[in-house]
């Protein structure tokens, strides 16, 4: 009878206890956007089908700086992109898709065997990071304005800690973006 006592106790304690993740304080450390290096530059592919884009990517104080032969010179800074009046706040900076720096410290996280997955809404897109063993593997982004999915689904990680690949994906258009090296 102590015994059926003991098991009922330990199974609703289980049943109501939180669930703890117990890589969540590991992950927000690694991912946080505050973790990216300070500086550096990166020289990227965009890869659609036979095209392929190169992208020069330069960090510094707080700013980036991208170039392609396509568009030339853009400046911006944190996820606010301008061209003369016209501003588009981007899902994610440069360093969200080379070192996967995703995470602000405003999302919750849920976890299950072998993932954690963080959320965030903040009414332009709903935000969701799936890690896996650690790693970040995917992101989904819903944009609510335009009522569309994003998915980021990221590679393999090199030893000097960036995404060697990201594959985007915007409804039916699908392209690669790919680390081509990075200099520090």
């Amino acid at each position: 009878m102590k015994k059926v006592l003991l098991v009922s106790v330990t199974a609703l304690m289980y049943s109501c206890a939180p669930l703890v993740c117990p890589e969540e304080k590991q992950i927000k450390n690694m991912y946080s956007e505050d973790a990216s290096p300070k500086e550096y530059k990166a020289f990227l592919s965009l890869r659609y089908g036979i095209l392929k884009i190169p992208i020069y990517v330069e960090k510094g104080e707080g700013s980036y700086i991208v170039r392609s032969p396509q568009s030339g010179s853009i400046l911006f800074s944190g996820k606010a992109l301008c061209i003369n009046s016209a501003c588009l706040d981007l899902p994610l900076t440069p360093d969200g898709i080379v070192f996967g720096s995703v995470l602000t410290g405003y999302e919750k996280a849920t976890c299950s065997f072998g993932s954690v997955v963080f959320e965030r809404d903040d009414q332009v897109y709903s935000r969701r990071y799936i890690f896996s063993n650690g790693e970040l593997k995917r992101i989904e982004l819903t944009d609510r304005k335009k009522d569309r999915l994003i998915v980021f689904e990221y590679g393999e990680r090199s030893k000097e800690g960036y995404y060697k690949s990201v594959r985007v994906s915007i409804g039916d258009v699908s392209f690669i973006v790919s680390v081509d090296e990075l200099r520090r």
